[in-house]
């Protein structure tokens, strides 16, 4: 299973960083599992919202599963998730690939390109307290949970919610003891807070 998480100007660190950290470890457990940093289009050297520069190698794909990162919402400034919402090139391709992946996730202020996809429509979900009127008006329900899963579109809050969205995540692909065992190795004390729509 391959996992792309998309990279773009402005990004927050957190965002990518802390769930990346978790999936590397995963695919040391299943290597079956494929994590990798992804961008579309322009450098390869992308810059995030407090100055951390990534050498991201690869372009978007063909994934298995996707994870879009917030960044820049709360400064009101054009870069990062307000830059990507004017230019509409990344809300498309996240669409367009929302269909052939298992799941599309997102960090903190990742769910607006999710909701300017059209993926929130009459979904649960949840982002950055700062942005959960936002959401709603892509027609989200909204759930104060630190990860919203809604079975193909999963969701959590603001940044340091991107270690509990991928541990979750985590233990939907490879198991509960392997998220477990995670948690542990990576000293993440937080109890997990997840909404998961019942089954129909």
């Amino acid at each position: 299973m391959r996992i792309e998480i998309l990279v773009f100007e402005g990004f927050d660190a957190l965002d990518v960083v802390a769930p990346w950290e978790v999936f590397v470890r995963a695919a040391a457990l299943d290597t079956n599992l494929d994590v990798a940093l992804v961008r579309v289009g322009g450098p390869q050297l992308i810059r995030a919202a407090d100055g951390l520069e990534l050498n991201v190698v690869e372009e978007l794909g063909n994934p298995d599963a996707l994870l879009v990162p917030g960044g820049s919402w709360v400064s009101g400034e054009d870069t990062g998730v307000p830059k990507e919402l004017r230019l509409g090139t990344l809300p498309r391709l996240i669409g367009e690939l929302s269909s052939s992946v298992r799941w599309v996730s997102s960090v903190c202020t990742g769910a607006l390109l999710l909701g300017a996809a059209g993926l929130l429509q009459n979904r649960n979900a949840t982002t950055n307290h700062a942005a959960l009127e936002e959401i709603s008006r892509y027609g989200a329900h909204v759930r104060n949970h630190r990860v919203v899963d809604d079975g193909n579109i999963v969701t959590c809050g603001g940044v340091t919610a991107g270690i509990d969205l991928a541990l979750w995540l985590v233990e939907r692909e490879i198991g509960a003891d392997a998220s477990r065992a995670l948690a542990s190795a990576i000293e993440y004390p937080v109890q997990p807070d997840v909404w998961r729509r019942p089954p129909s």
